[in-house]
């Protein structure tokens, strides 16, 4: 165990920020500018407030023995898409970009870092998640990922601007607490023309459930819950109310949509043009 550590220089150097006052902290551990004290505890930068809405459901779920139970069924659907690898490559293969150099790149959601054995060698990945038990267990699988990881909210990411050579967030996306800042927040982070991607399943997916299809949408939130998804999950999957064209037009309204997983699912792709 690492512990409580004093510095940030050999985690995100020069990229970090205070979310006190959001000044770059270069390499600090202490904000030059209000004085705020960075923590990194375990390999991991702590940098998340109180969760509200969404945000809390899901952490909670991800914290929580049912993501345990509900895993297996997650790699089942990725392996109808043609196996688990090509599922995510569908989407990781847009990160491709000219040359040799090493390249900065931010996952948004990684959870226990199942992205990472899809990246060649030359993709320095930092990751952020609000389930911290999904950041332990991602540093227990890739002991390099230590002081490369934070504990935040897509929402308000502890990085400073342009610092990143591409952002993305692959599953998730649908039950961030806010969209809207989300977005905005993935392209702060990165260097003007790098590329910012955004994929999940439709939201709306479940309505193709057997209860919904009969007008029985209990018999669809009882068998989701079989699945392992508790009943506040649950209920915001089935409510979930998300008009993803309305949304990117809004506010990456020069984004490209991909369809991916046999059209069960989508990808966005922009840049950050300023």
């Amino acid at each position: 165990m690492i512990g409580l550590e004093t510095t940030l220089a050999t985690t995100t150097p020069d990229l970090a920020r205070c979310l006190a006052c959001d000044r770059p902290l270069a390499g600090r551990s202490i904000c030059p500018g209000c004085g705020a004290v960075v923590r990194i505890v375990d390999g991991v930068m702590e940098a998340i407030g109180p969760l509200e809405g969404r945000n809390a459901i899901v952490a909670a779920f991800y914290n929580g023995p049912g993501w345990t139970r509900f895993r297996p069924w997650e790699q089942a659907f990725l392996t109808l898409q043609g196996g688990v690898g090509k599922a995510r490559r569908e989407i990781l293969r847009h990160l491709a970009l000219p040359g040799d150099d090493p390249v900065h790149v931010l996952e948004v959601g990684i959870g226990d870092g199942e992205n990472l054995r899809v990246l060649g060698p030359r993709f320095v990945v930092h990751g952020v998640d609000l389930a911290r038990a999904r950041l332990d267990e991602c540093l227990r699988k890739h002991p390099n990922q230590s002081r490369r990881l934070a504990w935040a909210e897509a929402e308000r990411l502890p990085y400073a601007d342009g610092g990143f050579d591409a952002c993305y967030t692959i599953g998730g996306f649908n039950h961030f607490r806010d969209h809207e800042a989300a977005l905005r927040e993935m392209k702060r982070v990165v260097k003007p023309g790098s590329p910012v991607i955004v994929a999940d399943e439709l939201p709306d997916l479940h309505r193709c459930g057997l209860g919904h299809l009969i007008g029985r949408p209990a018999f669809d939130a009882w068998w989701l819950g079989l699945l392992g998804l508790d009943a506040a999950f649950v209920e915001m999957v089935l409510t979930l109310e998300l008009d993803l064209p309305a949304l990117f037009a809004k506010v990456w309204p020069g984004a490209v949509r991909k369809r991916i997983w046999h059209g069960l699912g989508y990808c966005y792709l922009d840049r950050r043009t300023d």
